[in-house]
């Protein structure tokens, strides 16, 4: 397959947040890849508490100039850490990667993406497939509209306004997991899905506010 035709994504972790070492985690990855360059680029964590996650930004701000990268993002960054990047640089990230699924739906961090223009791409988007897709909730709409129950809750992040980003590795399941564009989950359906939101929603309590990913 032509290197055109692929979208390839990867991340800076924690450890390597300092401009320099950011620059040389990046070009590294490339080598040990084998590309010229990524399609998006990512900071895994903010890691607050390291205070770093601004001039991480510059780094992939610089990089994009040198072409390593053609976009460039952030992941797992709360309103007040984006606020901050764009105030001290000017540049606004393409995507936010966050933890988001029904239990866990992310409403207010949703509209703020939106607002400033930014893609919300949901990481686990599935819960990691755990009781999410046994849930009585969605079996019942996923019944209704004879489909899988994976299929009705990436149909509800696609309504949304996010980019859900599932995995597998059954290739009949990765097209199914593509099947979801030709119907429509009602509003009652989207407002029945609203009710499994859960304040302690989070998969692994990894609140970007104090987690730190090195």
């Amino acid at each position: 397959m032509p290197r055109a035709e692929l979208r390839v994504t990867s991340k800076l972790p924690g450890r390597h947040h300092r401009f320099d070492e950011a620059i040389a985690t990046i070009e590294e990855s490339l080598y040990r890849a084998q590309f010229d360059y990524y399609d998006l680029y990512l900071i895994h964590w903010p890691n607050p508490a390291q205070g770093l996650y601004v001039e991480a930004w510059r780094a992939l701000i610089e990089a994009r100039k040198r072409g390593l990268v053609r976009s460039i993002g952030v992941s797992n960054f709360l309103p007040a850490h984006i606020e901050r990047i764009i105030s001290e640089t000017g540049v606004v990230p393409a995507v936010n990667q966050i933890e988001l699924h029904p239990y866990f739906p992310q409403a207010e961090q949703l509209a703020f993406d939106k607002a400033h223009g930014i893609v919300t791409e949901s990481w686990s988007p599935l819960g990691r497939a755990r009781h999410i897709l046994q849930n009585p909730v969605i079996e019942a709409i996923a019944n209704r509209h004879s489909r899988g129950a994976g299929q009705v809750i990436l149909r509800w992040h696609h309504q949304l306004g996010a980019l859900p980003i599932p995995k597998s590795a059954s290739p009949e399941r990765q097209v199914e997991n593509l099947s979801i564009f030709d119907f429509e989950l009602s509003d009652d359906d989207m407002s029945s899905i609203a009710t499994l939101a859960r304040s302690d929603g989070r998969i692994a309590d990894q609140d970007p506010a104090r987690y730190e990913e090195f």
